[in-house]
């Protein structure tokens, strides 16, 4: 709850931009994503993690977001999460105010200021490719069976809870960002 102070109207707003991320380290960062799946499937989750970069990138230019944008790429972990727990879609416009509201959030700026730019670089791409891979599970759902969905919701509450805690079940996406109810 602490990282989405933005919610409130009356939250200080961060002004001080970042320092740039370590290089990219996107095979790594795959890597160690993969490493909370079953060892036999790692390899293929790996290589999907990877493959899921470019297209993230492309969203972060369709919302108009900066290159490489942390808060950005937390947003879409969110945003993605949320989609496949409640098995909805979230409008772009509510994935970028998200994004924007984090960007201006003056702990998630805190939080990430105690950070090396190695680990910025790995929260960013592990959040993209997170948050991208449960996006696009949440859109194939509807193929799937009952129990594969059910295995999806439940892992997508717990990635929320990793990151929000108890907040997660009051997560709510709206055209103004996110709120906590």
């Amino acid at each position: 709850e602490a990282l989405i102070n933005a919610t409130r109207p009356d939250a200080p707003r961060a002004t001080a931009r970042l320092a740039a991320l370590g290089a990219p380290q996107v095979e790594r960062s795959a890597t160690e994503l993969a490493q909370a799946a079953p060892a036999a499937q790692r390899a293929r989750l790996e290589k999907i993690y990877v493959q899921l970069m470019p297209g993230y990138q492309q969203l972060e230019r369709k919302l108009g977001w900066p290159a490489e944008d942390v808060a950005g790429a937390m947003a879409a972990l969110l945003a993605g999460n949320y989609m496949a727990m409640t098995g909805t879609e979230l409008s772009d416009e509510a994935v970028s105010a998200a994004g924007n509201q984090l960007r201006a959030s003056a702990s998630v700026q805190r939080m990430l200021g105690q950070l090396s730019a190695a680990d910025r670089r790995r929260l960013y791409e592990q959040c993209a490719m997170l948050g991208t891979f449960m996006a696009l599970a949440n859109k194939t759902s509807q193929q799937q069976p009952a129990n594969v969905v059910a295995n999806l919701r439940q892992s997508a509450r717990e990635n929320l809870r990793v990151v929000l805690g108890n907040a997660a079940d009051n997560l709510r996406f709206s055209p103004q960002g996110i709120q906590l109810q």
